[in-house]
């Protein structure tokens, strides 16, 4: 057994899904730069939300993406400088801002969705669709064993 094959062997199962993770995001990372596309899977993870609703307001778009408030800003910022979305007022609370794509926006998103493909593809090679099913059976558990408690 090779090192690198040892250490896999041991590592707990939360470095091992947090590991999972960090080489799909990597993964995502560099087919969407090597398609010329400049865009983080935080920012493509919200970017969906926005097409998918239209129209959301921050905290609907926190709530969908897992995120925390300080950090769905961070990544609407981004976004808004890249003018990809704008921030518009609510038509009848105004104290809330709603997030809609640009032109541009709705270019990337569809640009993007090749990319995303392609990198599900990477994930899912050679794992039979059955055993997929239950590793998402499985996490699906785990997060509502720990949320329910």
């Amino acid at each position: 057994m090779t090192k690198e094959a040892s250490l896999q062997f041991h590592m707990s199962m939360g470095m091992l899904i947090n590991s999972a993770h960090r080489s799909m995001t990597k993964r995502f990372v560099t087919n969407a730069m090597e398609s010329g596309l400049d865009i983080s899977l935080d920012q493509w993870m919200v970017l969906g939300p926005i097409w998918q609703l239209e129209s959301a307001s921050q905290k609907e778009l926190g709530e969908m993406c897992l995120k925390d408030k300080i950090s769905i800003t961070r990544i609407i910022d981004a976004l808004e400088k890249k003018n990809l979305v704008v921030r518009v007022p609510d038509q009848i609370d105004h104290r809330i801002n709603r997030v809609v794509l640009t032109n541009a926006g709705k270019q990337l998103f569809y640009d993007v969705l090749p990319i995303m493909e392609k990198t599900r593809e990477e994930v899912r090679k050679d794992i039979p669709e059955q055993d997929f099913e239950i590793f998402k059976n499985v996490l699906s558990t785990i997060i509502k064993n720990l949320d329910d408690g």
